[in-house]
């Protein structure tokens, strides 16, 4: 069937004939399209799909075909994340509701439960994204006529204390190092503190990576354990494929690390350069990394915050701020900014005196 635009709103909309779930013959049509050749293209994904009355689906069942199609879709961690959303905080609400019984009155209601847990606006908003994307799978591909979550809206936004990041200090940092006496975990703390590197980053590194004093970033090691093995996948976002350089010590540190490994048998550059044939436990790097932060005595902190140590040591040297975002691989500067601006050295006073010399010289 041809396509059409409506005159009054210009936007595109298809209408077709398809039989139902019960086999009769039935009239169909999907609407709001930008263009032409997206109206087209939802009809030929329409004809290939379930017809099924949505007032006849329960969320849960259309739950469980959303899943597969997520699963299909995304990398492992991401299809975990999204799993988590809905079995811990929206099938418990949702999944016996019929589709076309979660009216605007429902929803609210179910916002006002979660707002109750004490969740930051960004986890709330990120459940309200989960069923404003499944409500819209529902659109396309049940005839659901409209997305009850667009149109209640996000949860709003309430006042909230900026958590501080954890870093330690070069002093605090170089009390630890020295506490660590095996040579792998040993330079991989030195690693992770002077790059800024995340941990799957790091794990997932073998020695073809490490060139003319660089460390290439293209892959990143999952959570996701199969057969016995980490799952290598590609990193968090595009930012995140990079190459970042390294300081003369790290270079040094790095080329003793790999002439230890050409001691063993059958080495090769495709080794880890962390592990060896196997890259390092996490649950073991967090173990060692408690252990010697006692034998030094400093504070405990995470292995991610050795990524936030990284960008406050930077931040210290007056290191610009975009120089930074890049080293991390993050996907934009306004990342950087969000999360490290309070670490940015207040020098208002180098801005007055600059101004003062300016109005001196006319």
């Amino acid at each position: 069937m041809p396509v059409y635009q409506d005159k009054k709103t210009k936007k595109w909309k298809f209408r077709t004939y398809a039989d139902d779930v019960y086999g009769n013959r039935k009239q169909f049509e999907r609407k709001g399209f930008d263009t032409k050749k997206e109206a087209k293209q939802a009809e030929v994904e329409f004809k290939m799909c379930d017809k099924s009355d949505y007032s006849n689906i329960t969320f849960n069942d259309l739950w469980l075909e959303y899943r597969s199609y997520k699963k299909l879709q995304l990398k492992a961690q991401s299809f975990r994340a999204i799993e988590n959303r809905f079995k811990n905080h929206i099938l418990p609400y949702f999944k016996d509701y019929k589709l076309n019984k979660i009216t605007n009155s429902v929803y609210l209601k179910w916002q006002i439960e979660i707002e109750k847990k004490g969740f930051k606006h960004k986890y709330n908003s990120s459940l309200h994204g989960a069923m404003v994307n499944i409500l819209n799978y529902a659109i396309k591909f049940y005839g659901l006529k409209d997305n009850v979550a667009t149109l209640t809206g996000n949860f709003k936004r309430k006042t909230e204390l900026k958590k501080n990041v954890d870093f330690w200090t070069i002093e605090e940092y170089q009390k630890f190092i020295s506490k660590v006496n095996d040579l792998v975990y040993k330079v991989f703390f030195e690693t992770l503190y002077y790059t800024g590197l995340r941990q799957g980053e790091a794990l997932a590194l073998n020695w073809n990576d490490f060139k003319d004093g660089y460390l290439s970033i293209t892959k990143t090691i999952s959570k996701e354990i199969i057969n016995q093995k980490h799952i290598i996948n590609t990193p968090k976002t595009s930012k995140s494929i990079r190459e970042v350089k390294l300081d003369n010590e790290l270079i040094k540190e790095l080329t003793k690390l790999k002439e230890y490994y050409e001691n063993f048998i059958n080495f090769n550059n495709d080794w880890f350069i962390f592990g060896g044939l196997n890259s390092l436990s996490p649950s073991t790097i967090g173990r060692k990394k408690d252990m010697y932060c006692e034998i030094a005595e400093v504070k405990k902190i995470r292995i991610h915050d050795f990524r936030h140590s990284h960008a406050s040591l930077l931040l210290s040297m007056n290191v610009p701020i975009t120089v930074i975002s890049e080293r991390l691989g993050h996907s934009d500067i306004n990342m950087t900014l969000n999360t490290y601006s309070h670490m940015i050295p207040k020098d208002e006073d180098k801005a007055v005196n600059i101004l003062n010399q300016i109005k001196q010289n006319k």
